[in-house]
């Protein structure tokens, strides 16, 4: 990875990661077919990528966070402590499964493809009661939903803030919510995938995670905003039909 390379990852993922469109997916599809970064590459890119992201959510939201630790929000404590922990019971299957499939550019732009074909089909069937609270069914139900963003394509976002809004909660709490637990679960992600894997020491690579965490403070606000009021499901319609046929290309 290249300083120009690092800074344009960099931006990417940090404007995307707060859209429901796979900060991952297209971090991935960038470093493959912008720069030919190999896929195994560029997956480790993407995944250390969100160290930045994370960072300037832990910034952004430090009121809460603080709040949090002074116990001072017990039921949201609990509600994402069991989030978190459910999530490992669908994460570690789906990379599990992740290790075994061949990590071509064919099959991790199809892979890419499909999996926005879904996050769109989320977004489009998601819908507003207003009526939900912060319980333990509902931060099971959550945290099921988050493992599958392990697959690249799969918005952790995207598919959080639907089963969030499935279960009731109104636009607002569940975007706030949302990203609330991408902290504590991007840290334990980044943990677990740096002892398996290995801590990167790049220097452009420490670069593209500044330049995300500057990019995605920035941008948080406005772009949590922006999601709300657009429906996203037809630009993820449109890029993961884009992807798929791309990858028989």
């Amino acid at each position: 990875m290249d300083l120009f390379q690092a800074v344009f990852l960099g931006l990417m993922q940090g404007i995307t990661e707060w859209l429901p469109v796979s900060s991952q997916g297209q971090t991935i599809i960038a470093g493959i077919e912008l720069f030919g970064i190999s896929p195994e590459k560029a997956f480790s890119y993407a995944v250390f990528l969100h160290a930045g992201t994370m960072l300037a959510a832990l910034l952004y939201f430090r009121k809460e966070i603080k709040e949090i630790i002074l116990m001072k929000e017990k039921n949201l404590l609990q509600f994402i402590v069991i989030a978190v922990l459910s999530t490992a019971v669908t994460g570690i299957p789906m990379y599990l499964f992740l290790e075994q499939i061949s990590f071509s550019s064919f099959y991790l732009s199809l892979l890419i493809g499909l999996m926005l074909l879904i996050t769109g089909f989320l977004q489009w069937k998601k819908k507003e009661q207003k009526t939900a609270g912060e319980t333990k069914k509902n931060a099971f139900l959550l945290g099921l939903g988050q493992g599958f963003s392990v697959l690249p394509g799969i918005s952790r976002s995207g598919i959080t803030t639907s089963v969030l809004l499935f279960t009731g909660f109104s636009p607002e709490k569940a975007f706030k919510l949302s990203f609330l637990l991408s902290i504590p679960s991007v840290f334990l992600a980044e943990v677990l995938f740096g002892l398996k894997e290995g801590i990167q020491f790049e220097t452009n690579l420490l670069i593209a995670i500044f330049v995300a965490f500057v990019a995605g403070y920035l941008s948080i606000k406005y772009l949590i905003v922006f999601a709300k009021k657009i429906n996203f499901s037809y630009f993820c319609f449109a890029l993961g039909i884009f992807y798929i046929v791309i990858s028989f290309l």
